[in-house]
């Protein structure tokens, strides 16, 4: 066994990895459970959030960036003794090295004398090289498999953009406080109605100042060809009528 050395140290960081994987992963299921179920939250740092929300709106104290103040009560979530980054940094570190010990395992077994050493696992022989290549990325596969299926940075940001929607909009109405699956385009939805408003009241003028513009633009150069001699044959009746036709027909 004292061959496999690297292996065990290997199994050992992908130990801590999993159960520090699994700590972030039911921490952020549990918010969500909450998240889901308004007016019920049971999960002591969500319960901290809205008080301390609803206590800046009861001192009318103005939240000028809510995306940096959601992010930051984020950071301060604890799950034991260490913050949520914490954790995570944990389980990167943990996985890191389990890949190291797992590549100094093969390194090692590279040796005929060492490699082809016999060894029994669950009753059976294989050599030492064989052992240390199967077990080894087997292992560092099902772990990185894990961290995928669990989709930790996808929970954080439902829960991000969640409490994002409370702070801006549904504090007043908690029962609201988050439709899970609408939450990531109901502000990217809202924006695009306003605009589209905005776009509509700048293009479409009043009626009665577009004809004010006209009679405006109609003034200004007919009193321009009253003063110039070069535009003073525009002053018949006829002329005239054409002008006011061209500038309706350019404003309209």
């Amino acid at each position: 066994m004292e061959r496999l050395i690297f292996y065990w140290g290997a199994c050992l960081m992908g130990l801590c990895c999993l159960i520090s994987m699994l700590a972030v992963y039911n921490s952020n299921k549990r918010v969500l459970r909450d998240l889901k179920q308004p007016g019920e939250e049971k999960d002591k740092w969500l319960i901290a959030f809205m008080l301390e929300h609803q206590k800046l709106l009861k001192e009318n104290t103005t939240i000028h960036n809510p995306s940096v103040y959601v992010v930051k009560r984020m950071r301060g979530r604890k799950i034991g003794p260490w913050s949520i980054r914490q954790m995570k940094s944990i389980s990167w570190g943990t996985f890191v090295l389990s890949f190291l010990f797992a590549g100094l395992q093969i390194i090692y077994a590279w040796p005929p004398q060492t490699g082809l050493a016999a060894v029994s696992f669950l009753g059976r022989q294989t050599t030492v090289f064989t052992f240390s290549m199967v077990a080894g990325i087997c292992t560092e596969v099902f772990l990185l498999a894990l961290r995928l299926v669990m989709g930790m940075g996808y929970q954080e940001d439902v829960i991000e953009t969640s409490l994002l929607d409370y702070v801006e909009n549904r504090w007043r109405e908690p029962a609201k406080i988050i439709p899970l699956e609408n939450a990531r385009t109901s502000s990217t939805r809202e924006n695009r109605v306003q605009k589209k408003k905005e776009k509509e009241k700048e293009v479409q003028l009043p009626k009665d100042s577009r004809d004010k513009a006209i009679r405006q633009m109609e003034q200004e150069i007919l009193e321009a060809a009253a003063t110039d001699s070069k535009y003073s044959h525009l002053l018949n009746k006829e002329e005239e009528a054409i002008v006011k036709d061209v500038i309706k027909e350019f404003l309209t």
